[in-house]
């Protein structure tokens, strides 16, 4: 079953600014290449300047990652990435319970 994984991904503690530099085109045409794919369904920026948040479409955080591995700043080792599972807020239903 397929649900939402958000990733945060920033820059790896010690990574080379240089080689970052170098490998973000190709980072960027491979994100886009999951986008178009539908596997990521959306991207956001945040207020550190190394950190991105994607969301994509996966059957877990493990088939996230697999995706996500290929990626040639993820497979250099320079980005490091939280992979956190989403499910339905279903805590709602309590309102609804009495």
């Amino acid at each position: 079953m397929r649900m939402k994984v958000l990733a945060i991904i920033d820059v790896a503690p010690g990574a080379d600014m240089a080689e970052l530099r170098k490998a973000l085109p190709e980072e960027i045409r491979g994100s886009w290449n999951l986008f178009t794919s539908g596997v990521l369904r959306e991207a956001y920026a945040t207020a550190s300047p190394t950190r991105v948040v994607f969301v994509l479409e996966a059957e877990g955080a493990a088939a996230a990652e697999a995706h996500l591995r290929p990626l040639p700043m993820v497979a250099a080792g320079l980005m490091r990435i939280e992979y956190v599972e989403l499910r339905p807020f279903v805590n709602w239903s309590a309102l609804f319970a009495h």
